[in-house]
């Protein structure tokens, strides 16, 4: 059986990506036919894993993201989930490949690798001379905790076959949103990739999707039938905040689950939670540190409506003068 779960981050700010990550790991055991009692993934991976803060720092903490990180708190929980989770899914595609803790490309390349080619185009997203990664852990610490949850899935028979992040950097966004006229639709059209490579790869071996609420949508059924033509669609449930719909095609089902606050009641949507925070936040002190170099005095800035509107404010007249238009740097919903 596979649990995979989806996530987003970015949705609301006026500057920086949009990013929506998606994580599956693989259990032990078949589906059950209802939908419910699913293995929990924290209880099986207790010894490495926990919903809370460990004082003794020898668990990761796999929550939502808004419990893992805070402005104040600092990356080093989320960043030392994520990597040591990203090591995980290195691991199980058995392909070698650069340390990620090399750089923030080489962890890209891992879980994003078609977005590293498209930050080249932007100047705020370029490498910054004497960058550190991991931006707030150490990489030997990465490593010892990789080797532990990497024991304790092979004892509970479980493994990360995917973790994916889709960033949907400025022109980029506001290009989905003036093609599909509404922010919720252009969101729904990302994490629909990663609906479809799932049902692509794992759609024969028993999958189970937990998504979180899209936007402000309430109902997936219509979408799910225009984007997946190929799969009988059945919906099981439709009910403000719980979404639940059975996809068939060949004799095979997938469980597809949307759900409010999904991050607090399934481990891979809370690590896709964790992953896409993770992701925005490192794109977002190199979007910092370079307009810091262009205007020293301007304070850094998360990208929300408020706050970015006084850093549009304080970099405008630098901005004028570099000829960098609106259509690239603000997003337009």
């Amino acid at each position: 059986m596979i649990i995979a779960g989806i996530d987003e981050a970015g949705y609301g700010p006026l500057l920086g990506p949009l990013v929506v990550g998606c994580c599956a790991i693989e259990v032990a055991g078949a589906p059950p036919a209802d939908g419910t009692d699913l293995p929990c993934l924290w209880q099986m991976l207790g010894r490495m894993v926990s919903k809370h803060r460990s004082r003794s720092g020898r668990k990761l903490h796999i929550n939502d993201s808004k419990v893992v990180y805070s402005p104040a708190g600092g990356l080093k929980e989320l960043e030392r989930s994520v990597l040591v989770m990203a090591a995980m899914f290195q691991q199980a595609l058995a392909l070698g490949g650069r340390d990620l803790c090399t750089d923030l490309e080489a962890f890209l390349d891992l879980v994003s690798p078609e977005v590293t080619a498209e930050m080249a185009q932007y100047q705020w997203y370029k490498p910054v001379s004497g960058e550190r990664f991991p931006l707030a852990q150490e990489a030997a610490s990465v490593k010892v905790l990789a080797n532990a949850l990497h024991i304790e899935m092979v004892e509970a028979a479980s493994r990360c076959l995917y973790l994916g992040a889709r960033v949907a950097l400025e022109r980029q966004f506001n290009r989905l949103v003036q093609q599909t006229r509404n922010k919720a639709s252009a969101l729904f059209s990302i994490s629909a990739i990663h609906l479809d490579f799932l049902l692509r790869q794992y759609g024969t071996h028993g999958l189970v999707i937990f998504c979180d609420r899209q936007g402000g949508r309430e109902h997936y059924g219509h979408l799910l039938r225009l984007m997946f033509e190929q799969w009988s669609l059945e919906i099981i449930q439709e009910t403000q905040g719980h979404c639940q719909y059975r996809l068939v095609r060949d004799g095979h089902a997938v469980r597809l689950i949307f759900r409010e606050k999904a991050e607090s009641q399934c481990l891979p949507v809370a690590m896709a939670s964790m992953l896409c925070k993770y992701t925005r936040e490192a794109m977002m002190r190199r979007f910092n540190a370079w307009w810091r170099m262009q205007v020293p005095e301007v304070a850094p800035t998360a990208g929300y409506y408020t706050d970015g509107n006084r850093f549009l404010k304080d970099i405008e007249a630098k901005r004028r003068e570099l000829g960098i238009g609106d259509e690239e740097l603000i997003r337009c919903r």
